[in-house]
């Protein structure tokens, strides 16, 4: 693969809960087609679909962004290395911050449990066992019951709220960060962590910079009293190495 994008960093990293890979294949569902490749097939895949060089972020300057980073500090600078050519995805906002309400007080295969089941109960057919997610559109006569009746539990209320209000992210592209996060959060269940979530990994906001469990105590241990600024001008990129390094590698004890 003569690609600089590392897969299994970018996928299973913890932004995306769409993918899955068996026997050296990725599939997921994105923009309502079946996207299925091998290591192998994936720069062939990507002259014939633009929309998916747009999607893995094939044209940013990652290699600019990770010599910045590495040169910051040792610990970062170990996280690049041992997780390097991780993409942060061109999603959409919507799937975006469905999956992160679904994230809340949850793990990485429950969260994509429960995605995989509200597009297969609520959401468009594609083909063989694979279904999109629902849009919003699709889902404007749910309710709260319905939702806890497929095991959203608590998060139900939420998703009903982001389905009622999802039209708040047609208007981010306009307002700036500060703004942006103030906007998403009028979203019931939609708190800091959430909200950047959303614009880091839908919107392409290289100052967000999300504060789950994990990432505090990494802040805590590695970089106490800083916060996303001494990662600028990539915080986003730079959060979401430390993120994967800790998870993949148990850097805390």
């Amino acid at each position: 693969m003569n690609t600089p994008i590392h897969l299994d960093s970018t996928l299973f990293s913890g932004q995306t809960f769409a993918w899955v890979k068996q026997n050296g294949v990725y599939e997921a569902v994105v923009d309502k087609n079946l996207v299925s490749f091998s290591e192998e097939s994936f720069d062939s895949m990507l002259e014939k679909h633009a929309a998916l060089r747009h999607y893995f972020d094939m044209g940013w300057e990652y290699g600019k962004a990770e010599a910045y980073l590495a040169s910051l500090d040792v610990h970062l600078a170990r996280a690049i290395k041992t997780c390097k050519g991780l993409h942060i995805l061109n999603q959409d906002p919507w799937e975006v911050l469905m999956a992160f309400l679904l994230s809340q007080n949850n793990n990485i295969k429950r969260i994509r449990s429960m995605y995989e089941r509200l597009s297969k109960e609520l959401g468009s057919h594609v083909e063989g066992s694979w279904y999109a997610f629902p849009r919003p559109q699709e889902l404007l006569g749910i309710s709260e019951r319905d939702l806890r009746s497929l095991g959203m539990g608590f998060r139900a209320p939420y998703l009903l709220d982001a389905i009622q209000n999802h039209e708040v992210l047609s208007g981010i592209p306009g307002l700036n960060d500060d703004e942006a996060l103030r906007a998403l959060q009028t979203i019931r269940g939609v708190g800091a962590k959430v909200a950047s979530c959303v614009l880091a990994f839908a919107y392409h906001r290289q100052q967000a910079f999300p504060l789950d469990t994990w990432m505090l105590k990494v802040m805590k241990k590695h970089y106490p009293g800083r916060d996303a600024s001494y990662f600028a001008p990539y915080a986003a990129l730079a959060q979401q190495y430390l993120f994967h390094y800790e998870r993949t590698q148990g850097g805390l004890p």
